[in-house]
């Protein structure tokens, strides 16, 4: 609900005499050991769908609308009564729940702390991007080129799926059966069209292919690909302003962390990641 339409069902409510008031008169019902206050009642109410926002401000709806409100308490109020907090079962979803609401806090926490410090980097101008910037990468890679890729765990696996496909195997259907990144593989290894910076580094050589050519296996980070260039064109510049944008900041960003190893010591531990 946005704030103007809260603010008239407030002043609605005020007129129909529930108005804020300190003390006992703030309390709209009471079940049991639980109460159900007027500032409780208006934020439940504020809750519900516009399509019914006429109907609850009316006397009965209102009024039906507690009734839904002392109904949920008095559930509460009876699982209470026979012992549902102690069982072994509540404990544990109870765990679980605070596990999970730990984890979300934990990445908002993570998520805010990179945004300001990007922020920061923005006004100091670290990664700030100017037009000329964009325009000048933008006539050094005008070219969008459309790819499919099928991601394999090992060479011999990408070298065994490309003689397939040399051998005149459909790409789609190799990639929807054996391809790892499954947001690619029920699109038959179909990526999304890329400019040159929107791709990981690996793939770039997609670029320096020809039109229709097989390519691979590329090692990367993911795995090994099987590469196929389907078409390219040149596009104008306006409609992927804000694309070349993120890539040149990207960019900046990129060899700013890199700078900043020297303080922040980088060591991979697992082998299996060496």
């Amino acid at each position: 609900m946005n704030r103007g339409l809260f603010l008239a069902l407030l002043a609605v409510l005020a007129g129909l005499g529930m108005s804020c008031r300190r003390g006992a008169e703030d309390i709209v019902a009471r079940v049991g050991n639980v109460t159900i206050t007027q500032v409780e009642f208006r934020e439940k109410l504020a809750e519900v769908s516009p399509d019914y926002q006429s109907y609850v401000l009316t006397p009965y709806g209102r009024r039906q609308f507690l009734q839904v409100l002392i109904r949920e308490k008095l559930i509460l109020e009876a699982a209470q009564a026979e012992g549902v907090p102690s069982l072994p079962e509540f404990k544990d979803r109870m765990d679980r729940l605070r596990k999970e609401e730990e984890e979300k806090l934990a990445e908002a926490r993570d998520y805010l702390l990179a945004r300001l410090w990007l922020d920061q980097l923005r006004d100091r101008g670290v990664i700030s991007v100017t037009d000329e910037e964009i325009k000048d990468y933008h006539r050094k890679h005008p070219i969008e080129l459309s790819a499919s890729h099928i991601l394999l765990a090992t060479s011999e696996d990408a070298e065994e799926v490309l003689g397939k496909v040399r051998s005149g195997g459909s790409f789609a259907a190799l990639a929807k059966a054996h391809s790892l990144d499954a947001d690619t593989a029920h699109q038959g290894g179909r990526m999304r069209p890329a400019l040159y910076g929107e791709v990981i580094p690996e793939l770039e050589v997609l670029f320096s292919m020809k039109l229709g050519e097989l390519g691979g296996p590329v090692k990367s980070t993911f795995g090994y690909h099987v590469l196929w260039k389907e078409k390219e064109a040149p596009v104008p510049f306006e409609p992927v302003a804000d694309r070349l944008r993120l890539v040149v900041e990207k960019e900046k960003l990129d060899k700013h962390l890199k700078s900043l190893q020297a303080s922040f010591r980088v060591e991979v531990l697992d082998a299996q990641f060496k």
